[in-house]
């Protein structure tokens, strides 16, 4: 199995590992921590990701030009851009930490009518803490993206299954000694200072890399930070897509309302970071394709083929959560979250076309024509700000969902189809392909909604587990049945060929 097919089967173990891990992680903070607390932690990590953007898309950058100079074997020009990126990371922390201080200071006048004095001190401190964790992981990224270009996803995606099994327990461990909203933010920076440290000696020991300071060569650092920049628009976008409503809920409604909003976003950040992580995957290999000519084809070719695989996977989350969502939610967290159903359920439908083309973001970026992508979605981040303030003050949390979901329809239904038309991408395939996968999907929503009439959904998780095994068996059936090529249909049989290879010995 080489580094990609292992790459991707370990983030699908993450995946896996984080939504099992989630089912208690979530309800465990909030048995330790009040809602109002809880708030005030997801509150200002809405406002720190504001700042974690100011990689700039830097990564990104580093990891395409680096796979093309590992592509031609031109190992002086890759110590050239480790340098150059370090060197502009180093300045960025600067810039951060300059920022972080400014955003300080607005944190009273934004949430001081909403935040109770003892909350608003405990929401400060936080926000330092968390600040100092962003202003060092941010220069770290070099060591990711340095990874990354050279394919070894093992370490990469190893690393992540570590973090989701590691950072719960040392998190309920020091919960458990001493339940304190100050003390969760503190383990996990600890936490993420040892990851970082460890990425740092895989690079210096096993990638035999160095990074020194270099601001000589002026050409390329122009050519990473204009391909940057609008990696960092498009980083933009998806913090005000996704961040924006606890920003907003909790200058007008206060932190239950944010906390609501919270337990709701997780699960959109599980439906689509692993269309993102796939994302990362492929980006090496289809920088590497965009060195040579006529690669369209083959890059139409990986669009396709991805775009199926995500788009079946992104289904069968959005049916089993219309189905099984608020029964979920009121075993999960407890009945008082229940409006969490409604607001998942209008973004989720809002992005299913965006997530199933989520290959584009780093095809994109290959080709060198992700500005058009970044320009769209920064307009329909605007839009959301405008659309979102109002409609927060007069629906509060569901207001905000649909001020998202309108942006997210307009931007990546239309906009962004439009522009990979434009640049060659076989929309016709894609969207023909959508059409013959949504006859077996049809078909087994149909019997699953016979299947709830029949045997009706209980409130126990009894109950839920057995209709979640009925209702992906179904869909898995129909799939196979009706809507799997061969390729995809060997994605399930090679493995289970190779264990019972295994076992025969």
């Amino acid at each position: 199995m080489n580094q990609r097919k292992a790459g991707v089967a370990l983030s699908y173990i993450s995946m896996g590992l984080s939504s099992i891990i989630a089912l208690v992680y979530v309800p465990m903070l909030l048995y330790y921590l009040t809602k109002d607390q809880y708030g005030i932690y997801q509150l200002m990590g809405s406002l720190i990701a504001y700042l974690s953007i100011m990689d700039f898309g830097l990564a990104n950058a580093t990891t395409r030009y680096l796979s093309q100079a590992y592509a031609t074997q031109n190992t002086q020009r890759a110590q050239k851009i480790i340098d150059t990126s370090h060197t502009l990371y180093l300045f960025i922390s600067v810039i951060l930490v300059a920022l972080g201080s400014i955003f300080y200071l607005f944190i009273t006048p934004l949430y001081g009518n909403t935040l109770s004095a003892q909350d608003l001190l405990i929401a400060k401190h936080i926000f330092l803490i968390m600040l100092l964790n962003i202003a060092v992981a941010i220069p770290s990224h070099i060591f990711i993206a340095a990874i990354n270009a050279q394919e070894q996803f093992v370490f990469l995606r190893g690393m992540n299954v570590v973090k989701v099994l590691l950072q719960p327990l040392l998190v309920w461990g020091i919960l458990a000694w001493k339940a304190s909203v100050l003390n969760l933010v503190l383990t996990q920076t600890v936490f993420n200072l040892c990851m970082i440290l460890v990425n740092y000696m895989y690079c210096k020991r096993k990638l035999r890399l160095c990074f020194a300071f270099n601001i000589r060569d002026t050409v390329l650092m122009k050519e990473l930070t204009g391909f940057s920049v609008f990696v960092f628009l498009h980083a933009v976008m998806n913090q005000v897509y996704w961040r924006l409503g606890q920003v907003i809920l909790g200058a007008v409604s206060g932190a239950a309302a944010v906390a609501t909003y919270s337990v709701a976003m997780q699960f959109i950040n599980f439906s689509t970071s692993l269309p993102a992580t796939l994302g990362g995957v492929f980006l090496p290999k289809l920088s590497a394709l965009s060195t040579h000519i006529n690669s369209l084809t083959e890059i139409n070719a990986y669009f396709c083929k991805v775009s199926r695989l995500q788009f079946m996977f992104i289904m069968l989350l959005f049916m089993g959560f219309s189905f099984l969502g608020k029964t979920f939610i009121a075993l999960w967290v407890g009945p008082s979250y229940e409006l969490c159903y409604y607001i998942a359920l209008i973004i989720m439908a809002a992005y299913i076309i965006d997530v199933s083309q989520n290959i584009g973001i780093p095809l994109l970026q290959a080709l060198k024509k992700h500005a058009f992508r970044a320009y769209v979605y920064l307009a329909m981040a605007g839009l959301n700000i405008a659309l979102s303030i109002p409609l927060a003050k007069r629906y509060g949390e569901i207001g905000c969902a649909t001020a998202t979901a309108i942006c997210l329809t307009l931007g990546s239904g239309f906009a962004i189809n439009w522009y990979y038309h434009h640049i060659g991408l076989d929309l016709k395939l894609f969207f023909k392909n959508l059409f013959q996968l949504s006859k077996p999907l049809i078909l087994a929503c149909m019997l699953i909604g016979v299947g709830n009439y029949f045997f009706p959904l209980r409130t126990d998780w009894i109950s839920l587990v057995i209709h979640g095994v009925g209702l992906t068996a179904t869909y898995g059936a129909c799939m196979w049945l009706f809507g799997f090529n061969q390729y995809e249909k060997n994605l399930f049989i090679q493995p289970l060929t190779y264990v019972l290879r295994i076992l025969k010995r």
